[in-house]
């Protein structure tokens, strides 16, 4: 859901010991006029909003920040999320069906909740789509309300600053894109799909580092992705270096730049710290010409609507949708049903599965016995060849071999067939081998391969795959492919 469009705005980034406030005006590109971060007093919080709202009058006061309209955001752990799969259609229709299940979705704990929610885009077509379905205690709204009434504020939306934010982010990169905020009070991360989230996760503070990096580790590797390789954008305020955390959650992370928001941030200054009022800048950018915020919990689409009395016409539209729910409810059944069948193929299936496994792995070393028997010992002589050329370096080894028989085909003259060479010939014992290893450097895939080549008898029409390097190990992994010609077979007569 959009604000409504205003030529200055206030975004106010709500923490548990501190917020941010960053005054945006309106245009081609909007530009970003003061920044400020407060700390709350000692001994006040947002659960004092009376002490709170003349803390921050007197603050936007000594700041300079004239704007009296502001959208403000709250963090992720104040909220529930629950993913949900909705039928095709629009967002009207989908925030009746939400608005039914809203109660069921969350524990019967959490009492006079807000709800909204975010998620895909209604496409065309029966693909039916995800959203995620949010809600925050009804408290800390009314304690918003009552703040900005003390500040003299008017709030145009209270939506999560994370949702804000992955919006403008992943609007302006016009890609799937992961987004990751950190502060000293926590880090919240993001999966947009352009402005649209798809995923949110509230983690830990970014400090200290190691238990940050696994959570965020395991939350990153739930996230599907539709795209290929991904992108983090890290906006940071804890001192978190890019480079060293793609590596160690194997994800290209880049620190986020405001020009990556599309705003001028040049009168503002502070230093190069800019970034750490990301947030602030997106919810205001929210009402001056942003994407749509996706949550607002201040204007809820989730929101009961107001009583008054039904008319006629509306029983009609009631039995219009009852017709709709047993038709859902029909075809929700039938769906059980036939996945019910295809579950018992799958028992079927499983059933099956040992047997066939047997089966396989008896082809298997049939398949494999035949090429050790006695006479035919070319596998072993090729083995022994190769462990002759690897260095015992400690940094080369092979990971995969790929052994089998050049068999050659066969021949027609004179309108009737003639075979290949005769078996025990060279020809029919040569071995086609492709050798896949790990070593530390390209120079030693070249010294390997000449080794091969001071044995010509043994290896011959040696090729060099593509060589590709592990950023992690700092190894490089490598392929080669020749042709083995095993020694003659020694007869009895010759042992003789």
């Amino acid at each position: 859901m959009k604000p409504s469009r205003q030529k200055k705005v206030l975004g106010l980034a709500l923490g548990e010991r501190s917020l941010l406030a960053a005054e945006v005006v309106a245009g081609d590109r909007p530009q970003v006029k003061r920044l400020a971060e407060m700390i709350y007093p000692e001994g006040i919080s947002l659960n004092h909003p009376a002490e709170l709202a003349k803390a921050l009058s007197h603050f936007l006061k000594d700041n300079q920040f004239s704007s009296r309209s502001a959208v403000i955001g709250i963090p992720l752990k104040w909220l529930v999320i629950k993913p949900k799969e909705v039928p095709p259609a629009d967002d009207a229709t989908v925030a009746q069906l939400l608005r039914l299940e809203a109660e069921a979705e969350f524990s019967t704990e959490l009492k006079d909740l807000v709800y909204d929610f975010t998620g895909e885009a209604a496409a065309s077509g029966n693909a039916s789509r995800h959203v995620l379905l949010a809600a925050t205690p009804k408290k800390y709204i009314d304690l918003i309300d009552a703040l900005c009434d003390g500040a003299r504020l008017k709030a145009l939306a209270i939506t999560p600053s994370a949702v804000a934010l992955g919006s403008v982010t992943g609007s302006s990169l016009k890609r799937e894109v992961l987004v990751l905020s950190t502060d000293s009070s926590g880090s919240e991360l993001s999966r947009q799909y352009l402005s649209a989230a798809t995923a949110i996760r509230s983690l830990r503070p970014a400090m200290p580092q190691p238990p940050f990096i696994s959570e965020l580790r395991r939350a990153v590797s739930t996230l599907p992705t539709t795209m290929g390789e991904r992108e983090m954008i890290l906006w940071d305020a804890s001192g978190v270096d890019a480079a060293g955390l793609g590596q160690q959650i194997g994800v290209a992370v880049r620190k986020g730049e405001l020009e990556t928001l599309g705003v001028d941030a040049a009168e503002a200054g502070l230093n190069g710290q800019t970034t750490k009022f990301a947030s602030a800048i997106a919810l205001a950018m929210s009402a001056v010409g942003g994407p749509d915020l996706g949550i607002d919990f201040l204007h809820s689409r989730l929101a009961p609507p107001r009583e008054h009395r039904i008319p006629r016409w509306a029983y009609a539209a009631a039995a219009v949708l009852v017709l709709l729910i047993g038709f859902s409810i029909y075809a929700y059944s039938d769906l059980g049903t036939r996945e019910a069948e295809v579950e018992k193929l799958h028992e079927q299936i499983s059933k099956a599965q040992p047997s066939m496994d047997q089966a396989r792995d008896f082809v298997a070393k049939a398949s494999l016995a035949k090429y050790w028997h006695l006479g035919q010992a070319r596998y072993l002589a090729c083995l022994r060849d190769l462990d002759d050329v690897i260095p015992e370096d400690g940094q080369t080894y092979a990971t995969s071999l790929d052994i089998k028989s050049e068999a050659p085909p066969l021949s027609v003259a004179s309108g009737s067939p003639s075979a290949g060479p005769a078996l025990g010939s060279d020809e029919s014992r040569t071995l086609v081998v492709a050798l896949q290893g790990h070593t530390s450097s390209p120079e030693s895939v070249s010294a390997l391969v000449e080794r091969m080549r001071h044995n010509p008898t043994a290896f011959t029409d040696i090729k060099i795959g593509p060589e590709t390097r592990v950023p992690r190990t700092q190894e490089y992994l490598f392929s080669i492919s020749f042709t083995y010609v095993p020694p003659k077979p020694v007869t009895a007569a010759a042992a003789k």
